[in-house]
């Protein structure tokens, strides 16, 4: 059972891009690993840019 997990700025996460999102990971992996689409599971989590620093920085 492969898993996916993917972290963005909340404001990426939306109806719209959520299921976009998944069908193009779930695509890419089936293709380069040879996993059967079915046992693909993605995970799709929206983080607040206060939470989220880089380079030391916080970014909200």
């Amino acid at each position: 059972m492969p898993v996916i997990e993917v972290k963005l700025y909340d404001r990426r996460v939306t109806e719209e891009s959520v299921p976009k999102i998944i069908a193009a990971l779930t695509d890419a992996l089936a293709e380069s690993s040879g996993a059967a689409k079915e046992h693909i599971h993605v995970i799709v989590e929206g983080v607040s840019p206060k939470n989220w620093g880089v380079g030391g920085t916080p970014q909200g």
